[in-house]
């Protein structure tokens, strides 16, 4: 059976919801759940102390710590002691059960038992038996190293109110702690942290867990790279100001991570893994799982097998190919994987493809590198659908991000790119575009580059470049003229420069126009190879345009090489396919030849 059709605009879908990082709440209010359970089982079982697990935003690191968080955690009332086991609700989460929805029907919820309730040793032996430290980083944002360190201490004073059990053990007559830790931990509620304090936050709290519960602590920090990923944007000319914030970040990782008598294990999520950063140079028994690797391959992202199923439960309006089409392309560990983001807000959309994730923010590193100057040649070259062989590497210097390996790498860990392997052993890969969704990013920051060079809005490109599908042409060639003159010098930087902005200015018309028509670059059409081939989509419009363009050494040879593309277009008869549809009128002929900030064209028209 393929995916289930349905035609018109009712259509009855099962519950979706998205966009919870919350667990429980996924389960009880959703007929919708992918069963991700068995990461725990590979948590627990990998032997190092400390798992740094990085993948793209939007990938479902924040639901699976949660997840890991209630399988893992000790269940008690608001005085700290543990709860009896039928009133537990963890547990049913994992076992099945019924469980109430809070509701004032009294309704209730019956839940089926998750994969990991087939592992009974792991069930009896860490299901509710540890006390849990969960933090996420991923609001602490800031204009100044004060601001992120306001923003963490309030991190802190919450972290501590979810254990507000812990105060009893301030009283006068408790021995449990001494005098200094009792004035600690008051702070600690109420706020007043100093910065030595802060860093040693979180291995204070797992010690305190320990004498409470007599069980050494799990320690999750999700997002833990996202403060300094935003410093490193907003600092990156106050060296002295990002260094602080490193700093912060490496006692409190350095206090409750390394050698800690009171952790029995400490995992961080983060989409990079941050070099020269020394977060983790103290850490002895660190194990890095990228999406390079296979272990924890599964457990992030949708598998081909679960995509499937999910296109046969929930009914579309558009056919499982083309869903497939616009979210697939990634092969990580060697599996096709899925960005759960996209896929989940398409189909609880009915199967509308949309650039979920793109809108879904936190693209300024990204758009920082792709509107570079230096690389703007092999963005060009991604952006066309082609690939490129580049070394990656696992650990990111933020010093290498302007450099091809920083680049591709920071490209490909978040999500941008789908790696092929060429040489593992050395590292290199080759690297593509994964698919529709993320080849739109391209394309809109290639435009951005490119009028940025012109000086002008997007919306004043697309207006001029509409003028050719409807035949004005030598109005196109005065509007491009006008705006090579009023662009930057950038044309005056050498002809390697000007020749990779022509190449940008040409792509970012193919897909400018790509909506109303297909299009073809540098493919067989009669005897060659013409640059562009515009073919009108059905009912869009008659007229197919073929594009030749060329590169002329002196202003005064432009008219003559733009009579020599025309020529070629002409005599090696690129419109022979373009004669195969049956509703194109008329084939436009243009020739464009540029040099520096001047520009010729000529241009024939053919009745079909």
């Amino acid at each position: 059976m393929d995916n289930i059709m349905v035609t018109g605009s009712n259509i009855h879908l099962p519950k979706i919801l998205t966009g919870t990082d919350d667990f429980k709440k996924l389960l009880l209010n959703s007929d919708i759940f992918v069963d991700k359970s068995l990461l725990i089982k590979e948590v627990i079982q990998d032997s190092g102390d400390v798992l740094l697990i990085t993948r793209p935003r939007r990938w479902g690191k924040s639901l699976n710590m949660d997840m890991l968080r209630k399988f893992l955690e000790i269940e008690i009332d608001s005085q700290g002691n543990v709860l009896a086991l039928e009133q537990r609700i963890n547990n049913k989460l994992f076992l099945g059960g019924e469980v109430d929805l809070g509701l004032s029907s009294g309704r209730k919820k019956l839940l089926t038992k998750l994969k990991i309730a087939e592992d009974l040793s792991i069930i009896a032996e860490y299901q509710g038996q540890f006390p849990v430290i969960t933090i996420n980083f991923k609001q602490v944002k800031g204009n100044s190293y004060q601001e992120i360190e306001e923003e963490i201490r309030n991190q802190i004073t919450k972290l501590y109110a979810q254990h507000k059990y812990l105060e009893k053990y301030l009283a006068v007559d408790n021995k449990l702690l001494t005098n200094d830790q009792k004035e600690q931990l008051s702070k600690y509620f109420n706020g007043n942290l100093n910065r030595v304090e802060l860093k040693a936050s979180l291995g204070f709290l797992s010690e305190l867990l320990f004498k409470h519960f007599n069980r050494k602590t799990y320690i999750l920090i999700d997002e833990y790279d996202t403060p300094i990923n935003s410093s490193y944007l907003k600092f990156s000319t106050e060296p002295e100001e990002f260094e602080q914030v490193l700093e912060l970040f490496r006692g409190m990782f350095g206090a409750s991570l390394k050698s800690n008598p009171y952790l029995e294990k400490g995992i961080l999520t983060g989409i990079l893994r941050i070099a020269k950063a020394n977060l983790f140079s103290d850490l002895n028994n660190v194990r890095e799982y990228s999406l390079l690797d296979k272990r924890f391959n599964n457990s992030y992202g949708f598998t081909q097998e679960e995509v499937d199923k999910l296109l046969l439960k929930i009914p579309t309006t558009t056919t499982s190919e083309k869903i497939k089409d616009w979210y697939n392309g990634y092969t990580f560990g060697g599996e096709i994987i899925y960005n759960p983001w996209s896929i989940m807000l398409c189909l609880s959309n009915g199967g509308v493809l949309d650039h979920y994730w793109l809108d879904s923010g936190g693209t300024g590193l990204i758009d920082k590198v792709l509107l570079s100057d230096e690389l703007q040649q092999d963005i060009q070259v991604l952006a066309s659908g082609k690939s490129i062989t580049s070394p990656i590497t696992k650990q990111i210097n933020f010093s290498d991000i302007d450099k091809p390996i920083g680049l591709f790498s920071l490209l490909l860990f978040s999500g941008y790119l789908n790696p092929i392997e060429i040489e593992p052993e050395e590292n290199i890969y080759e690297l593509s575009v994964p698919n529709k969704e993320v080849s739109y990013i391209y394309q809109t920051r290639m435009l951005q580059w490119v009028t940025d060079k012109l000086k002008i809005d997007s919306s004043r490109y697309y207006s001029f470049i509409t003028l050719l599908p409807v035949g004005k042409i030598k109005e196109f060639k005065v509007r491009l003229q006008e705006l090579l003159h009023n662009s930057t010098s950038f044309f005056q930087t050498g002809e390697k420069s000007a020749e990779l902005f022509y190449s940008g200015f040409m792509l970012g018309l193919v897909n400018t126009l790509a909506p109303s028509y297909i299009i073809e670059s540098e493919r067989e059409a009669g005897n060659g190879r013409p640059d562009i081939i515009l073919i009108p989509k059905s009912g869009k419009n008659d007229q197919a345009i073929i594009i030749e363009y060329k590169i002329a050494k002196t202003p005064n040879d432009l008219a003559s090489m733009a009579r020599i593309g025309l020529n070629q277009i002409i005599n090696k008869q690129y419109d022979t396919k373009i004669r195969e549809h049956l509703h194109v009128k008329k084939i436009v002929k243009i020739a464009i030849a540029f040099c520096q900030k001047e520009v010729d064209l000529q241009y024939q028209i053919d009745e079909t």
